[in-house]
């Protein structure tokens, strides 16, 4: 069998859907019953992480060079589309692994949809951005076999929002790398303290800046927060980079007089130094369809707040503060419970390390190959618009 993935989220994007299927696709390929793999990616220049994959027996990297955006409109916007096939080459299996999937000549489609925050929350996404998605994931689960969701609770908004039935969709989770775990060095974390000017005490949000992160929301929590407990003062630090509307968030932080420590983009040491050395993680996010920087905080022995909505809590299970991210002063509360409260936070630490182990990317690849191996085999060929499928 032959299978060809679209990882150009991984070649172009660094962060969110880019590093959930660059970790899944560098677990696939390790896998040894795997079939043979074409891996193709569009962009004007190469991405030597992408590329360093075919380094393994059976798997072909394909650059398209041209932008994502250009690729898309051809895809998707043009009279005639392109089939996948005439990017790829021939494949028993097309998979889709962000959002979208192209028409196909004789692949079998699989498609991966993260989440459905564009319908859920409209008023937090980029209109142009939207607009597409609302036009192109529809048509994208018509075109596939089967489609995955990251969790449960994509596997209800799938089905309540776009009717697509539960037989055509599988869930195969995210999760950290095995190695992705707390700094002890106590040398390493102060020259990152020193590096970033961190203060003694603070609360950490890592992810895009983007209205559905909530930043702003967390930012009035913490400044409650920090009011309540008194000297030395609790601040709250950012990382991650711009994303759509992120003028906004700037905006509201700035009209409620809150402080936010925007430090950017992090690498990967950088970002396990910064979880080691927090009060707390806090995630008050509106809407996400699972959540890797709670297993992120997890795996580093911090312990974390989130939302109280339906995939933060599936991930946290327990684990986890979940609050209701509309209501600062719950949040407050929250934080200083985590603070201030050695009882609670030890506990929450502890459950936290335990739940990271639930995932792990080679469990998801192990699951991705059965789902690899039931579209090739042909599952129920799905019916016109997902959208009216029914139940």
């Amino acid at each position: 069998m032959r299978v060809a993935i679209d990882i150009t989220a991984a070649a172009t994007q660094q962060a969110g859907i880019g590093r959930s299927v660059r970790e899944l696709v560098n677990a696939l390929v390790v896998e040894p019953d795997r079939p043979d793999l074409t891996l193709v990616y569009t962009r004007r220049g190469p991405s030597p992480a992408a590329d360093a994959l075919s380094i393994h027996e059976r798997v072909r990297v394909r650059r398209i060079p041209v932008s994502p955006r250009i690729a898309l409109a051809a895809l998707f916007k043009a009279r005639a589309p392109l089939p996948a096939e005439a990017l790829a080459g021939r494949a028993q299996v097309f998979h889709g692994p962000d959002f979208t999937l192209p028409p196909l000549l004789s692949a079998h489609g699989v498609l991966t949809v993260h989440d459905l925050s564009y319908v859920v929350r409209p008023q937090d996404a980029h209109p142009r951005q939207r607009r597409f998605l609302e036009k192109a994931v529809p048509k994208s689960i018509d075109r596939a076999r089967l489609v995955i969701a990251v969790s449960e609770a994509t596997r209800r908004d799938l089905m309540q929002r776009y009717g697509v039935r539960p037989h055509r969709i599988r869930v195969v989770p995210n999760a950290v790398p095995d190695w992705f775990g707390p700094i002890a060095d106590d040398e390493q974390l102060a020259a990152v303290r020193r590096r970033l000017g961190l203060p003694e005490r603070f609360v950490l949000s890592v992810g895009t800046i983007q209205p559905r992160k909530n930043i702003a929301g967390l930012a009035r929590a913490v400044a409650l927060a920090s009011a309540r407990i008194g000297s030395p003062a609790v601040e709250h630090v950012h990382a991650g980079g711009e994303g759509w509307l992120c003028d906004q968030v700037y905006a509201a932080i700035e009209r409620a007089g809150d402080r936010v420590r925007f430090i950017g983009r992090v690498d990967d040491q950088t970002l396990r130094a910064l979880y080691s050395l927090a009060s707390a993680y806090a995630y008050p996010s509106h809407g996400e369809g699972f959540g890797i920087t709670i297993l992120e905080a997890f795996a580093c022995g911090c312990p974390v707040l989130t939302s109280d909505t339906p995939a933060t809590t599936e991930v946290a299970a327990g684990a986890a503060l979940a609050l209701d991210p509309d209501d600062p002063g719950a949040l407050a509360d929250g934080l200083i419970t985590l603070l201030t409260d050695a009882a609670a936070r030890e506990e929450l630490i502890e459950r936290g390390r335990k739940r990271r182990w639930d995932f792990s990317w080679r469990q998801s690849a192990r699951c991705l190959l059965d789902v690899y191996r039931e579209a090739a085999a042909g599952p129920p060929t799905p019916t016109p618009t997902g959208a009216n499928e029914g139940g």
